[in-house]
């Protein structure tokens, strides 16, 4: 009888963590299924050298004394102004909220999303799809900056 008894925790267990396992996808806002993303695919400094030095930065609007929204995005700005911090524009969104790349505003202001207070950003252009998608993934692995 004790034999019994401990295959079937043996067996219970096995289900459980089966059934807890997933397939590594999840739904996002769209109601589309989409790979989860790992938290290390990118850091603070790839995206900022790799998109925003050379698309934000370097053009002038978000470097200097006085960057356009009180945000610098030069390779040696502070995370504190980026991750976190409500927007200017539209104070109840993050600009960045790490593991929430949709509720980001910085995300909306790339993509050009309905409702974003002015233009689309970059001023005079757009990012790729790929630059795009890096830092929606970067946002959605938790925005780590290592």
């Amino acid at each position: 009888m004790a034999v019994r008894v401990q295959w079937f925790y043996v067996l219970l267990v096995a289900f459980v963590v089966a059934g807890c396992s997933g397939d590594g996808t999840t739904l996002g806002p769209d109601g589309r299924r989409r790979t989860r993303i790992s938290v290390d695919r990118y850091t603070l400094g790839q995206i900022t050298t790799e998109i925003f030095a050379v698309s934000c930065a370097y053009t002038g609007c978000h470097a200097g004394g006085s960057p356009l929204g009180n945000l610098s995005l030069k390779a040696d700005f502070v995370a504190g102004e980026l991750i976190g911090v409500a927007s200017n524009q539209v104070p109840d969104l993050k600009r960045v909220d790490p593991g929430n790349p949709d509720g980001s505003y910085l995300l909306m202001k790339v993509r050009g999303t309905e409702g974003i207070a002015n233009s689309q950003m970059p001023l005079g252009g757009t990012l790729t799809d790929a630059q795009i998608e890096m830092i929606r993934e970067w946002i959605a692995g938790g925005a780590p900056l290592k």
